[in-house]
């Protein structure tokens, strides 16, 4: 299996990726929420990991496995994609100088709890700006807190 030793290794293929995507625009900030079957409304509290930057693997590994290029917008996730977004971006887990919120959240939280409640639901937010659009879905409402309550925090 190809793993990725550096921060070297990991910024290639974030370039190889993201250039595999035809129209891509990085986006301003994105990230993956699970929303339990029982909760009414999508809340920031759904995002366990937010990623504010426009240099992120995760990013464009997510962007590859839902086909999103450009704009906002929240894009609903099954199992099988995840799985495919984990399997992408479990060669970084080499880097070991640097965390790996994401996949460990993907795969670690965001599974089992697929697996324990299985009228959860996945959505993959990416938020093109900082400025709010007047047609935004409650999911991208939510991630948008989501980024304004870490927003002195870690980026990921």
């Amino acid at each position: 299996m190809e793993q990725w030793r550096t921060a070297q290794d990991i910024a290639a293929e974030h370039d190889r990726l993201a250039a595999t995507l035809s129209d891509w625009h990085p986006p301003y900030a994105h990230g993956v929420g699970l929303i339990p079957g029982d909760a009414p409304t999508p809340s920031a509290e759904h995002f366990q990991v937010v990623n504010v930057g426009r240099i992120s693997l995760p990013g464009v590994v997510m962007a590859d496995v839902t086909g999103y290029r450009r704009g906002t917008t929240s894009l609903t996730l099954d199992r099988d994609e995840l799985e495919r977004a984990i399997t992408q971006l479990a060669p970084a887990e080499a880097f070991a100088e640097h965390p790996h919120p994401n996949l460990w959240t993907w795969r670690d939280r965001y599974l089992p709890a697929l697996t324990a409640d299985p009228t959860a639901r996945l959505v993959a937010v990416f938020l093109a700006t900082e400025e709010v659009g007047s047609d935004e879905t409650a999911e991208v409402t939510a991630f948008r807190e989501a980024v304004q309550t870490h927003h002195d925090g870690p980026r990921h």
